[in-house]
């Protein structure tokens, strides 16, 4: 009986012990979540790329997503390289602290003091902070005499361009505002600020940012494109932009102009490395630090966006510090967490991605609350039929989907206003029903009302297009565009 006794104990301990076990295997792993999450965007087209995230420099989750190159099937992975696009702005600040530590430099610097060619009536008046910050007033060329970034890139062809008579041609106009009176941000700040890292540090901007930070930190795997722009970079990603289901490639950019302001690139691994040397007081000065992560106006330091969000069960507020990337097929997100050295790293080579919503899901995971995983896009479902000549019956159904099962789609008033946009390049009628669709399902947006406004107005219904954008005008008085639009209207 004692014999007895004691197996029966010994096999209650073993039975508690595998359910004990099989809970533990149940309960899925941050890294396992994290994972779903983002499969989730990529199965449904709307990222193509890598992600990771870490905690003081230990790596929760790192893994490529869809392809590095389509056509060949070659995939991404945590070791493929982007284009980083803007978070290059970060480093270039970086590289600017490290000249103002050495005394080199100061925070209130004049312009024209370092570039002595440049003009000084407007040069003397604007600070290097207020070139890092983004108030510098000075034009951005990429917005030069209303043209489209499209049309910019055609301009200054494949060659690479002579920096200094490129700033002097398109670096130095009339001021937009004084400086230091408004935010507005602004590409050709950080293009001069790379041409006076060269003339303080005797270096060309690749090589200071590289003796200044990747070789310093170790990061191999990173480097600048625009003074090799046809050059093949291992494990570097192709760029393709997203048209919702489809991806194509990109207009050609000469990385060349794109200098100081977006022209690295790097890999997840090696932005670890750069998270970690953020923390470090021996990398850069607490005056460096605090000049680049003390949000002026907009909630724009030094090279770095500042913001606050409500994260975690309790929704305390935290700091972020973050910078994104945008160059046609690239589109990136570096974010800080550093109240708990949280680092998120989001590279896309797909085009426009979801970033923000991905984030956000990724903090919800790493701060214990629920989330939820990418729901199929009716964009998506639009463009199919747009493509396939059934665009009114998929409206229809859509718009019943709406009432019905709301919960159950995205209705991304974003994705759809683009999705009309894009009809509108060559069927204006369809991107008149698109747009109508929009208004429907978001009637108090006032941009859905201004877009309804335009296809209408390029359809040549000037009496609907009126009443369009007297609704979104009286949603947003502020809509400047659309009051001007308005009046033309009104007038023709």
């Amino acid at each position: 009986m004692r014999t007895l006794f004691f197996s029966a104990i010994a096999l209650a301990i073993l039975l508690a012990s595998n359910l004990c076990l099989n809970a533990q295997a149940s309960t899925p792993t941050q890294k396992e979540l994290i994972q779903q999450l983002i499969e989730s965007y990529s199965n449904q087209g709307t990222f193509n790329g890598s992600v990771l995230v870490a905690q003081k420099g230990k790596v929760i989750f790192a893994g490529g997503f869809g392809y590095a190159n389509m056509e060949w099937k070659v995939k991404n992975t945590a070791n493929t390289k982007f284009y980083l696009a803007s978070i290059s702005k970060t480093f270039t600040s970086v590289t600017v602290m490290k000249l103002i530590d050495q005394g080199k430099l100061t925070l209130d610097t004049r312009l024209s003091d370092v570039l002595k060619w440049y003009r000084a009536d407007t040069g003397s008046k604007i600070t290097i902070r207020q070139l890092l910050n983004h108030t510098s007033g000075i034009a951005n060329y990429l917005n030069m005499k209303g043209k489209s970034i499209y049309q910019v890139a055609d301009e200054f062809g494949t060659a690479p361009i002579d920096k200094l008579a490129f700033a002097k041609k398109y670096c130095q106009g009339d001021l937009d505002y004084e400086p230091g009176t408004k935010w507005n941000y602004n590409n050709t700040a950080y293009f001069l600020l790379g041409l006076i890292i060269e003339e303080v540090s005797g270096k060309t901007y690749e090589e200071a940012v590289s003796d200044f930070i990747f070789k310093q930190l170790g990061m191999d795997a990173s480097g600048d494109v625009q003074p090799h722009q046809f050059d093949a970079f291992p494990e570097m990603a192709t760029g393709y932009m997203r048209n919702f289901t489809d991806f194509v490639h990109p207009p050609y950019w000469n990385m060349s102009t794109a200098y100081a302001q977006g022209s690295l690139y790097s890999n997840v691994y090696d932005l670890v490395k750069f998270d970690q040397a953020l923390y470090d007081p021996g990398f850069l000065s607490k005056t460096a630090y605090d000049a680049m992560f003390t949000a002026n106006l907009n909630g724009y330091g030094c090279g770095w966006e500042i913001r606050e969000s409500a994260i975690g069960k309790d929704k305390a507020m935290k700091k972020i510090r973050t910078h994104e990337g945008y160059l046609f097929a690239w589109n990136t997100r570096f974010y800080q967490i550093p109240d708990d050295q949280y680092l998120i790293v989001i590279l896309s080579n797909g085009g426009n991605a979801p970033l923000e919503k991905m984030y956000s899901g990724i903090t919800d995971i790493l701060y214990g609350r629920p989330t939820e995983t990418a729901r199929p896009l009716i964009a998506n479902t639009l463009y199919s039929a747009l493509k396939n000549k059934t665009l009114q019956p998929a409206l229809e159904q859509c718009s019943q989907y709406f009432q019905a099962e709301k919960n159950k789609w995205d209705f991304s008033e974003y994705e759809l206003n683009r999705l009309g946009y894009f009809a509108l390049q060559n069927d204006t009628k369809s991107a008149v029903m698109i747009f109508r669709f929009v208004t429907d399902i978001y009637p108090q947006s006032w941009n859905a009302w201004d877009s309804y406004g335009e296809a209408l107005a390029t359809a040549g219904n000037k009496a609907e297009a009126i009443k369009a954008y007297e609704k979104s005008i009286s949603l947003n008085p502020g809509n400047n565009a659309g009051i001007e639009m308005l009046k033309k209207l009104k007038e023709a």
